[in-house]
Formats: structure tokens, C-alpha cells, sequence
């Protein structure tokens, strides 16, 4: 009884596969009709699933205007092949060929950029030399920079150990540029505001203020201001703005006297705990200590301010913990408290002269413990992140997960962030 089985089971193997139907169903071999993936990068792989192909194959695209276009077929086999696509080729739609017989339309996406860490600077002066560091630059590449009104400028470029190097003509207008990557035949957006001046413009930052919905239609406005004058002053407040009209709800002032102590003068908030501070600078003048007199202590405690190799803040801390610590990625602050931020547009790039647009946004975040933001605020910590943030996660406002808010920015004619928006929120920075 076994052997008949078996016998059974290998005649109706046979004949499906003469007749390609069993037990009245259709039953076709995969390979018959030709597939091709429907979309495929400039620069990528085709996978061809076939057993129609001769032994050496002809693949070619056509494109919607009738150009055709050989491809390099790299592996052939029973049941298909492969070819590449090259990176030069446009974005479109393409009937794919074997030789006269179309097999079918595949559209063709953009390449990706080839360079990767990449690092542009906002802007140069004219007859400068600018580095741009990335890897993937290959002989023969340029850099072009694009005006308003689309008018190419081709600049000098030359390979270096880290990317490229570039010459901004002396005759150059000032204004804002686009700069793109020339290589291999395509054109890919290395920063989408690069200016060009005649002299680096430095300027002070001298506010920074946070716009939120309040009561509808009020907006609530927190704010640092600072001056500069004799004495110095750090005053953060809160103001209710409903149309034209603005309502100062209440505000702490400090004042540094001549031995640079730092009074909380005015405390309308009642929340800081920070009624006292003096900072410990180094020869560069970087804080390397904050000594603060916290509220219901009777003497001061000594902060210390550690930073990295780069010179990057990571963390400051009392003699019994840690208050705040700071994570970098790639030159990027990513975290900060309990707020992340994320950088995936290397094109973000505040003016090199800026003030750091994370720090302000945090400085406005939290009252509890100003003397940390008072280095920030007055120039003496300058560091800043290497791109912009592109979106920054926090907290959900409901205490449960947390929420990603995308970033957008205003810039002014130097290159210097002035606002930075997400929803119907945005801090805005004050510079002179």
C-alpha cells in the first residue's frame, strides 16, 4: 500500500507540472513572468527575478523621453539577474529592456548623498578659505554656491585630509547662497543658508524669550534679559501679552556688585533657590567653580564645572551629587536634563558667533536654579553644538511617554538664529 502511494503522489507531480493546474487550480511557476522591484536609488542594485534571460543579457532603461540608457548587468543566473543603476542617472520613470522585449517600468529615486559626518560652516568671508569636512568627497567634485535667483557661482575646490577645501570669490556679492555638492554627474544641497560678508559680524546676545498659548486668545512670555552696564543685571520674568497689551506678572532680578557676587535683588517668583552666586574663572575665562548660596543654608556651596577634551560642558556638581550632566554626539548637545535633541539635517547651521539655541530654550525651562544659566547668558560659556537641533523630544505634557516636536528657524542677515518654532510655541533671540 506504501509503494502505491508514493506511486500515486509522483504521477500528480508529473502532471502538474505538464500541465501547470491541479485539482482544477491554476498553478503557475513563479519565475514565468518577469518582476522587478518598483523603485530603486541612482547608484543602487536592480534584482531581476527571470528565466527568460539569454546567457548574456543587453539591459537598458528608457526614459519617458525616449533616451535609452545601457546598464551594467553584474550577476546573471537561472532565475534572474542583477544590474546597476547609476548614480548619474535622473529621477524618473524607466521601461526596463532586455534587448528589444520590455520587462517592465521601474522609477528611479535620487541618490543619496555620498558624504557622510558631514560639517559646513554658516558663512565666510569673501576671498576665504572654507574647510568642509565629510567623508566621500571624490577627485574632481565642486562645490557651487546658488543665489536667489538661481545663478550658479562655481568655487575653487580642492580634496583635503578631511573633505574639501573651498575659495569664496573676492568679488562675491554679500548675501545668502545655497551651496551643492557637483559629483559624479549630480547635485546634492550641502547647507541651505551659507553666507558670505565682507567682515565676521560678532554680536552680543542680549535677550531670550519663550512664546506659549495661554488663556485663549493670550500668549505667556518668559524672558531673560541681559545688561551689561554697571552693574551687571540678570532679570527673568513672566509677562501675560493679549493683543497690544503686555502684563508683567512677576519677575526675579540679580545683581553682581564689584566683587562679581551675584544678589537675587527681587524675587517675585518665590521659586529659585539660588539667592547667591560668584563663579571661579580660569586664565581663558571659563567657570571652573560656582560657589551659591542656596535658600536656608548659611554658607555657600561649591559647584564644579568639568568639561571635555573639546571643551564641552558634562557636568556640574556639589560635593555630595551630581546637579546636571550633559551628553554629546558628533560635537551636537543631545541631551540636556530630561529634554533630547536630535540633528539630522547637516544643512542646520547657526552663525559660528551664536549663542547655543539649547541652552537659551532651557534656560527658560526652569527657575529653580538659575546660576547654571548665568555663564550661558553673559558670553563666558561659549561652546556651541556643531549643527541645530532638527527636532527635540520631551516629556508628554499628559506624564506618560514623551512627545517629538520638529524644529524650524528664522534666521537674520548674518546668519544668527533669531527664532525657533515648534507647534504654536517658539523662543526667540535677541542679539545686538
Amino acid at each position: 500500500m506504501r509503494r502505491i502511494l508514493m506511486t500515486l503522489l509522483l504521477v500528480m507531480a508529473v502532471a502538474c507540472n505538464e500541465t501547470g493546474s491541479m485539482s482544477g487550480l491554476d498553478v503557475e511557476n513563479p519565475l514565468s513572468e518577469c518582476v522587478l522591484p518598483a523603485s530603486v536609488q541612482a547608484g543602487g542594485e536592480v534584482l531581476v527575478q527571470w528565466d527568460g534571460f539569454p546567457e548574456a543579457p543587453a539591459i537598458s532603461v528608457v526614459g519617458e523621453d525616449g533616451t535609452s540608457y545601457e546598464m551594467t548587468v553584474t550577476v546573471v543566473t537561472a532565475s534572474g539577474l542583477i544590474f546597476t543603476v547609476p548614480a548619474s542617472l535622473a529621477p524618473g520613470i524607466y521601461m526596463v529592456k532586455s534587448g528589444q522585449d520590455e520587462l517592465g517600468t521601474i522609477v528611479v529615486l535620487p541618490a543619496d548623498m555620498p558624504v557622510t559626518g558631514l560639517k559646513v560652516s554658516s558663512g565666510a568671508r569673501q576671498g576665504e578659505d572654507v574647510s568642509i569636512d565629510g567623508i566621500g568627497f571624490e577627485e574632481g567634485c565642486e562645490a557651487v554656491l546658488v543665489d536667489d535667483q538661481e545663478n550658479e557661482y562655481p568655487l575653487e575646490t580642492v580634496i583635503t585630509y578631511s573633505g574639501i577645501s573651498v575659495v569664496i570669490p573676492d568679488d562675491l556679492a554679500e548675501g545668502s547662497y545655497k551651496m551643492y555638492l557637483v559629483q559624479d554627474g549630480m547635485k546634492w544641497l550641502l547647507s541651505g543658508s551659507f553666507l558670505v560678508y565682507k567682515d565676521v559680524v560678532i554680536k552680543t546676545l542680549t535677550r531670550v524669550d519663550y512664546y506659549s498659548p495661554y488663556v485663549s486668545p493670550m500668549m505667556l512670555r518668559l524672558s531673560w534679559e541681559i545688561s551689561r552696564d554697571d552693574p551687571v543685571t540678570l532679570t527673568v520674568s513672566e509677562t501675560v501679552i493679549n493683543g497690544e497689551e503686555e502684563s508683567l506678572e512677576a519677575y526675579d532680578r540679580y545683581i553682581c556688585d564689584a566683587s562679581g557676587y551675584f544678589t537675587l535683588d527681587h524675587d517675585g517668583f518665590e521659586a529659585s533657590n539660588d539667592m547667591g552666586m560668584s563663579y571661579i574663572r580660569n586664565a581663558d575665562g571659563v567657570v571652573t567653580q560656582a560657589d551659591v548660596l542656596i535658600y536656608g543654608d548659611s554658607e555657600a556651596t561649591p559647584f564644579t564645572w568639568t568639561y571635555d577634551a573639546d571643551g564641552f560642558l558634562t557636568d556640574i556638581s556639589s560635593p555630595k551629587r551630581s546637579l546636571r550632566s550633559f551628553s554629546y554626539e558628533g560635537g551636537n548637545l543631545v541631551k540636556f536634563r530630561n529634554t533630547s535633541f536630535e540633528y539630522s539635517d547637516p544643512a542646520l547651521i547657526n552663525n559660528p558667533s551664536a549663542a547655543d539655541v539649547v541652552w537659551g530654550y532651557m534656560s527658560l525651562m526652569e527657575k529653580n536654579d538659575p546660576f547654571i544659566y548665568f555663564p550661558y547668558l553673559l558670553g563666558w560659556y561659549t561652546k556651541a553644538s556643531a549643527q541645530l537641533p532638527s527636532a527635540m523630544v520631551s516629556p508628554s505634557p499628559t506624564g506618560t511617554g514623551t512627545e517629538i516636536y520638529a524644529l524650524t528657524y528664522e534666521f537674520d542677515a548674518e546668519g544668527y538664529v533669531t527664532r525657533m518654532s515648534w507647534n504654536s510655541d517658539y523662543v526667540v533671540y535677541h542679539y545686538k
